[in-house]
């Protein structure tokens, strides 16, 4: 039973962490901007999906068993490296394991076939790591001022976990045919998530789902994140900055409705499991106040 109320309260409870605070859609990005320097303890959205995308264990442990691979197994490390990639863009720990990896597996002399595909690999991880000089891979730089004007929301780029900067100037060092996991990350917005190569980036159109729909006098949240939802603050103004799970009843009954295929089923499930753990239980109280 301990165990049910376990689950329940990991579900429901929010986590005790710094506060995040979501910028409003008609907010001020400076006033924004300011707000955050004048709070030191508190992050913006876009600085949560940031640190999210750089941290991933489960995927490094997976990648860590690669180094045991022996030179006759590099084809099938290749297979699951490959597969892993697609799966989820790579933190910071696998991308600098990767990158000694994919360095090991070329001195391996494996066929020309694997060769290729282990040195394109590896010129992909080093210039993520910010590498500079020759390549023998085919590489371009590419300008970023078109896709900030396709996506003006974005406050910044992740390419794999890597942050690009945004500035007028600001260029990426790519392997022209490598696909990449791209997530243009906001403060106002849901991040979108694409994988594919740099130019079929360019061909999508996005719309990206605004996070807090509707004004200081009342809003609704549209986070699906339960313990981000149940934290977070929004900021309207310098004046104006509200609780996303006090704002008003209609920002809990949207969230309720926009998760109640899962979570009706999921108190269902805990609600019968009690009931069926408390079967054929004597229940006794034992309490000064009840005798």
């Amino acid at each position: 039973m301990k165990t049910l109320f376990a689950i329940l309260f990991l579900l429901l409870a929010p986590t005790a962490q710094a506060q995040v605070l979501i910028q409003a859609p008609s907010a001020s990005p400076t006033d924004f901007k300011k707000y955050l320097q004048e709070n030191p303890t508190t992050r913006s959205y876009g600085d949560v999906q940031i640190e999210k995308l750089q941290q991933a264990p489960d995927q490094e442990q997976q990648l860590f068993h690669l180094a045991d691979l022996s030179p006759n197994e590099v084809p099938q490390g290749l297979d699951t490296l490959t597969r892993l990639n697609q799966q989820s863009a790579l933190s910071t720990l696998s991308l600098q394991f990767l990158r000694d990896l994919t360095s090991k597996w070329q001195s391996g002399k494996p066929s020309p076939q694997i060769q290729s595909s282990v040195r394109n690999l590896h010129c992909k991880f080093s210039l993520l790591q910010q590498e500079s000089g020759p390549t023998p891979c085919a590489v371009e730089t590419v300008s970023l001022e078109n896709l900030r004007k396709l996506n003006p929301w974005m406050k910044a780029l992740a390419v794999e976990s890597q942050l690009i900067p945004l500035e007028e100037s600001s260029r990426l060092r790519i392997v022209t045919e490598a696909p990449y996991h791209f997530t243009l990350i906001s403060d106002s917005h849901a991040s979108v998530k694409f994988y594919g190569t740099f130019a079929q980036l360019l061909q999508q159109t996005n719309t990206p789902q605004a996070l807090i729909e509707g004004g200081c006098g009342g809003f609704q949240s549209q986070i699906d994140d339960i313990s981000l939802s149940l934290q977070a603050r929004v900021f309207f103004t310098p004046s104006c900055v509200q609780a996303t799970n006090q704002a008003d009843e209609e920002t809990e009954k949207s969230w309720v409705q926009r998760n109640k295929k899962w979570l009706i089923p999921t108190a269902a499930i805990l609600v019968g499991g009690g009931i069926y753990a408390m079967k054929d239980k004597k229940i006794t109280i034992d309490k000064p106040s009840f005798k």
